[in-house]
């Protein structure tokens, strides 16, 4: 299997990484068509009028005031319970976007398989460059699970809008997240006195995709490559490096705890395998997409000593004002049906009863942190490698310099999505009947995978968070 084509991810029956593309997957893939909304947003995406944020060139995309901030609810869902949860949080976006505060719900929410495309045109609005003023803010917070509102509605408005979601099982949760957004932001001071990120990144000598993450990013990002100096070096960050032995559970354990003389970071970047399980094993639901650590032994076998997950948080552990970039299989969520592969007879191949949201990030957000970046289903190298098999991480690096910089979190993680349109593009036109002859099948099955490798990138929490960078201490 070459790099480029490397899942990042563990089977938990198995003990073995998961697998990448065969046969199977080649064949559907090869007969694929991208979807037409899509295919319009790729086109219009990479229009020369646009800039690279997706909002009007009048639109300062860091001021609420004029980016806007709204919150979107299933229409079929009483909203009343969650938005008396989340009061503090809408109170204060109203209070910063004003006029261009706005709430959806009810018939203006999102109706049950609706695509992003169909809920725009129900507003006289397409899938273009975002004007705050025609009445659907640049900012937008999903409340739903992902059963009520689909990943793919998320995935497609996030192309043009900055989005992130947020679900929990428990009502308490809402608010306590919520109470800690508004608490950080409103501060005299943030939580964080210091410049400081921590980069946590596994290296198993047995193991070629965390060996490759360790060498082409992970490290590079610590002692800098070519000309590019080490990451956070320019904005005055601190970045601790926590790579092969070092990333361990115990380490993550005791970086999430925090204390007086090491509270926890404002930035962490975990790169690792994460864990999948079968639709039927129980520990799917709380356990699928936790962090594979350096205490794994090999290829065979692996258990709950060896990840990370939501019930290994510490009991006092106080995560306000951090933002976790999570590059991991299922560090995200997962859909009902896998994006990538086939299962037999050519049928999509179910790997859940139903999609859901992983409960690292969620129980990260219960307690205290501002926002994840994760991956829904599995995660590939294409993130760092070019189609060619080169390395190219500048746009993971991108992401945390302007998290670094203090730039909003969905403002931030633009890179991805200029990239998704980078990808669909070329491949909406290789897949044209014209052209199919003139692409191998195998070389179309890549460009899929790469295309939806850049699009499952999501924000689980409220996209407008930033970092107060202004107000911290210089490290580095």
């Amino acid at each position: 299997m070459s790099d480029e084509v490397l899942p990042i991810g563990i089977d938990a029956t198995t003990g073995r990484p998961l697998s990448g593309i065969d046969d199977a997957t080649v064949a559907r893939l090869a007969g694929k068509e991208l979807p037409d909304e899509e295919r319009r947003a790729a086109d219009k995406r990479l229009g020369p009028a646009l800039n690279e944020f997706g909002a009007t060139n009048e639109t300062d995309v860091r001021n609420l005031a004029e980016a806007g901030w709204g919150v979107i609810f299933a229409a079929n869902e009483d909203s009343a319970p969650l938005k008396e949860a989340l009061a503090p949080l809408l109170a204060k976006r109203k209070e910063d976007a004003g006029e261009l505060f706005k709430v959806f719900e009810g018939a203006d929410g999102v109706r049950p398989g609706e695509s992003a495309e169909a809920w725009l045109a129900r507003r006289q609005l397409g899938l273009d460059t975002v004007d705050p003023q025609l009445g659907v803010p640049f900012y937008l917070l999903i409340v739903a699970s992902p059963e009520a509102i689909l990943m793919t509605f998320q995935y497609t408005l996030d192309i043009f809008w900055a989005v992130g979601r947020i679900h929990f099982d428990r009502r308490e949760d809402y608010a306590a997240y919520a109470q800690s957004v508004v608490d950080y932001e409103c501060a005299a001071r943030p939580q964080q006195q210091r410049k400081r990120a921590v980069l946590f990144a596994t290296e198993h000598p047995f193991d070629a995709a965390t060996t490759m993450l360790a060498r082409d990013v992970a490290r590079p990002f610590v002692e800098g490559s070519g000309t590019l100096k080490p990451l956070g070096k320019r904005q005055r960050f601190q970045v601790d490096p926590l790579i092969g032995d070092d990333a361990t559970k115990a380490r993550l354990t005791q970086i999430l705890a925090g204390d007086e003389a090491n509270p926890v970071p404002a930035l962490l970047f975990s790169g690792t395998h994460g864990m999948a399980f079968n639709a039927d094993d129980p520990r799917q639901g709380g356990c699928q997409g936790a962090l594979v650590c350096q205490d794994w032994e090999g290829f065979g076998s692996i258990a709950d000593k060896h990840w990370f997950s939501a019930a290994d948080l510490p009991s006092r552990a106080r995560l306000d004002g951090m933002i976790h970039f999570l590059f991991a299989c299922y560090g995200g969520g997962w859909e009902k049906f896998d994006t990538f592969r086939d299962g037999p007879g050519g049928k999509a191949r179910q790997i859940a009863e139903s999609p859901g949201l992983a409960k690292l990030p969620t129980g990260m957000l219960a307690r205290g942190a501002l926002a994840v970046l994760a991956h829904v289903d599995r995660a590939w190298a294409y993130s760092f490698k070019t189609a060619a098999g080169h390395t190219q991480s500048t746009g993971m690096r991108d992401v945390l310099t302007s998290v670094m910089q203090g730039f909003r979190i969905g403002h931030a993680t633009d890179q991805f999505n200029m990239k998704w349109a980078a990808l669909a593009v070329p491949l909406a036109d290789a897949l044209r009947d014209f052209d199919k002859t003139k692409t191998p099948d195998r070389e179309l099955a890549r460009r899929w995978i790469a295309r939806d490798d850049a699009r499952n990138y999501m924000i689980p929490g409220d996209p407008a968070v930033r970092l107060r960078v202004e107000e911290m201490v210089d490290s580095a």
